[in-house]
């Protein structure tokens, strides 16, 4: 049923290999386009993530109004975020949206396994063995760590509070653990990913301490 996902994939890649002359870096441009057309998508989520954060204060008072009661816990937390126009899990929806790309791009990597060939992109074939299509060890490794500091600021923005914030620093110690078994051209296109997140963040988060600065000044 996706096979013209695979397909549209696929095509990308070989046409940006046709003007780059890498399929590595032909990888991180379509990162880099990926990132583009979801930026709407990611402001919106990140501008959910500062609400829940302003909302903490009046998480706390739920949490201590029905400490005993569960439900009604729950029932007052979701009128809250209702009332408010905040998604909870707005923090966790970023990487589902990693997963909806990977899984499509890990078999047009494998099925392009003969393309790559013996192909050097940084250190890979230059100072480690293998291929795109073969895992990388030290990609794996620097994707971990780039994920923690992603995870840092997503927790940060979005209060660190709940469920949701556990399952984000749970992620990179999952994203290491099966990255020791995908295709290095993956996590080139995750670890790409992750920098441009972890850039986004950066920066909406220096936008919002310029006008705190300002008014102190003032």
């Amino acid at each position: 049923m996706f096979d013209w996902l695979f397909q549209l994939i696929e095509v990308s890649i070989e046409f940006l290999n046709g003007i780059v002359g890498s399929y590595g870096l032909a990888i991180v441009i379509f990162t880099v386009i990926i990132k583009m057309l979801l930026l709407p998508l990611t402001l919106k989520q990140t501008k959910s993530m500062k609400a829940m954060k302003e909302l903490q204060p009046e998480m706390e008072k739920i949490k201590s109004k029905y400490e005993d009661n569960k439900e009604k816990q729950q029932e007052a937390m979701m009128k809250l975020y209702q009332e408010n126009n905040v998604n909870p899990i707005a923090g966790c929806l970023p990487m589902i949206l990693q997963m909806a790309i990977i899984i499509p791009l890990y078999r047009t990597i494998l099925a392009m396994s003969d393309a790559f060939g013996d192909e050097v992109f940084l250190w890979i074939g230059r100072i480690t063995e293998g291929s795109l299509a073969e895992p990388d060890i030290p990609l794996v490794i620097l994707n971990g760590l780039v994920m923690v500091i992603q995870t840092k600021f997503t927790s940060g923005m979005s209060g660190g509070d709940g469920k949701a914030s556990m399952m984000m620093w749970i992620m990179p110690i999952m994203v290491v653990f099966i990255g020791f078994s995908l295709p290095a051209g993956i996590m080139i296109y995750w670890l790409t990913s992750t920098v441009i997140i972890v850039g986004q963040h950066f920066f909406i988060h220096r936008q919002d301490e310029e006008p705190e600065t300002a008014v102190k000044e003032a």
